[in-house]
């Protein structure tokens, strides 16, 4: 990282860390370019309560070993995959309607959220997320006298 001659040593960690979120956020975006066209997005509910938000997608018919939730700064990545299944014997199949393949979906979280303490369920072909609010910090105002 370049060393700024002028700057103090306070401003200097600021900008650093600023620096450091926005590469976490381009990082998070370049994830999204990785993915194939042709690739499935699962559906997903967002929707918040009092002391939480809540993510809930639809995975039906996946092992639970086949998906996966990584955590990019406010950002949350689901990947997900489903073998194509082969038809049973010399049968063929007259319609396939079911999505197979390889599943992504990378969603920001809005809000204060206490991104150590997420929770995740996969139940029925659901997959809940849920990230606890944090709530606003209040930020004191030191006055300097010159």
């Amino acid at each position: 990282m370049p060393r700024f001659s002028r700057r103090q040593p306070f401003q200097q960690e600021l900008f650093g860390r600023h620096l450091g979120e926005i590469r976490d956020l381009l990082d998070a975006l370049e994830l999204r370019d990785v993915f194939g066209e042709g690739e499935n997005r699962p559906p997903v509910d967002m929707y918040e309560t009092c002391n939480e938000i809540v993510l809930e997608f639809d995975l039906p018919g996946f092992r639970i070993e086949d998906i996966s939730l990584t955590q990019h700064g406010a950002t949350l990545v689901l990947e997900a995959h489903r073998p194509c299944e082969q038809a049973v014997g010399d049968a063929r199949y007259v319609c396939l309607e079911r999505g197979y393949g390889r599943f992504h979906h990378a969603l920001h979280i809005p809000g204060c959220i206490d991104t150590c303490a997420i929770k995740a369920e996969y139940r029925y072909g659901v997959l809940r997320v849920s990230y606890p609010k944090t709530g606003d910090r209040q930020v004191t105002i030191k006055e300097i006298q010159d």
